[in-house]
């Protein structure tokens, strides 16, 4: 029950963030701040189809697997990008937040697919 209101709450928060990413001007901002402005809407746009794919996890084992892995990798992306970029640790919280998130996700479904 817990896990699958991990996936759930992490998997509208991708969708969304990623959706709110292409268009909303504090977060164009934040891309641009952070180096990535050119990417900022093939980032926001990975981040809702892979919150949309960890939704749908519920009915797929594998999908959930890949959704899982592949928001950690960006998670621990967002990590590094706000360390090398000089930001606190209230700010970066965010990412370290997500991370274990999405790392929990991911572990509990390998260890449950065996």
């Amino acid at each position: 029950m817990f896990q699958r209101g991990m996936i759930f709450f992490s998997g509208c928060s991708h969708f969304f963030y990623g959706i709110i990413a292409l268009y909303h001007p504090y977060f164009i901002a934040e891309y641009t701040r952070y180096g990535f402005g050119d990417y900022r809407l093939a980032i926001g746009a990975i981040q809702s189809v892979l919150g949309i794919a960890l939704l749908l996890g519920f009915f797929n084992k594998k999908l959930k697997l890949f959704a899982a892995l592949g928001l950690t990798l960006m998670m621990v992306g967002a990590l590094v990008t706000r360390i090398s970029i000089g930001d606190s640790f209230w700010q970066s919280t965010p990412a370290i937040f997500y991370l274990i998130i999405n790392l929990a996700i991911f572990s509990t479904s390998i260890k449950s697919k065996k």
